[in-house]
């Protein structure tokens, strides 16, 4: 007989930290380049119950070969404790059976910070770096440290809607985040003369803009909806997404799509390499130093998986969590 692993958030803090989170980010996307980590088929299935009651699902499958075990994320919303409901059930591939439910709030937030830092880190052009970030939320609060861990930045430009966010958050980051950084409310302002630009943010209208990012300029938009203007991408030399389906479904892809700037097909077509690709060498991310970079990283299930087993694993050295038997 078998046991189930329930890890609270508090248990899946006290087994992941930026330099662990780094480093399953970019084993995952090496182990995916290499046909080990996939995504299902379709990567993601909704399930709408509202018209009986319920809430709108979505679940999310992938499995990761390098840590033997496959996954599927379960989301739930809109509710008022939908994001403390949200859970990925591990499945170990040597039982062949459930071995765990681990909470994915914080994890969710972790993992796709640290894919879009994996990320980025394989597409800059050597430091030292500008870095502008748009964005105060909890994504944004644990980029900033692997950013700074990852990449050789003189100076962090934090831009938000709101000064006193800005001035919060960079209140909290400076006993972890030891390099400048500065509020930039202007958003033209903090992208001029950055090297790396990154959008975290929930803005249904563009923050970059044509003609504003220098050469060799990389950014990075990792919202859920319009935060790249069109422009941008024809100015770009190189494309990089993590995901060609999601990337035309979500975020600046399929905004774009949406305005009529481009087709599904000439979208897909646009794209030159994955980010794995990139990560493993079978793609470029970039062929000269004065490229201009659009990255699409949303984050996948592989990732929220990748986090969840090692979580999972950890937590059973540990003995953390609950365990249920199973009949």
């Amino acid at each position: 007989m078998g046991h189930l692993r329930i890890l609270s958030e508090a248990d899946v803090r006290s087994v992941l930290d930026t330099t662990i989170a780094l480093d399953l980010a970019r084993r995952t996307l090496i182990d995916q380049a290499a046909g080990h980590s996939l995504l299902s088929s379709p990567s993601a299935m909704t399930l709408d119950a509202r018209p009986v009651g319920g809430p709108k699902f979505k679940f999310k499958a992938a499995a990761v070969g390098h840590l033997k075990a496959s996954g599927i994320r379960l989301l739930s919303h809109p509710g008022p404790t939908a994001m403390n409901t949200n859970y990925c059930a591990v499945y170990d591939h040597a039982g062949y059976q459930i071995s765990g439910l681990v909470s994915d709030h914080w994890l969710s937030r972790l993992r796709t910070a640290a894919f879009g830092a994996v990320s980025v880190q394989a597409l800059v052009n050597p430091g030292p770096l500008v870095v502008a970030l748009f964005g105060t939320g909890g994504i944004a609060s644990e980029i900033a440290p692997m950013l700074a861990q990852a990449l050789d930045v003189k100076e962090l430009r934090i831009t938000s809607r709101q000064m006193k966010n800005m001035d919060a958050f960079i209140a909290a980051q400076a006993a972890t985040v030891r390099i400048p950084m500065r509020a930039e409310p202007d958003g033209r302002k903090a992208v001029e003369g950055a090297d790396l630009v990154v959008t975290l943010t929930e803005s249904p209208s563009p923050l970059v803009f044509g003609g504003t990012l220098k050469p060799g300029a990389v950014v990075c938009s990792m919202g859920s909806y319009n935060e790249v203007d069109f422009p941008v991408l024809a100015e770009a030399g190189r494309l990089i997404v993590d995901d060609v389906d999601f990337a035309a479904e979500m975020g600046d892809g399929g905004a774009w799509i949406e305005q009529g700037h481009l087709t599904r097909e000439t979208f897909q077509a646009r794209v030159d390499a994955l980010v794995c690709e990139v990560l493993s060498g079978a793609k470029p991310g970039r062929r000269t130093p004065s490229d201009r970079i659009v990255a699409l990283i949303q984050g996948m299930a592989i990732g929220d998986v990748a986090f969840a087993a090692h979580a999972l694993q950890e937590g059973a050295r540990r003995d953390l969590g609950r365990t249920v038997p199973l009949d």
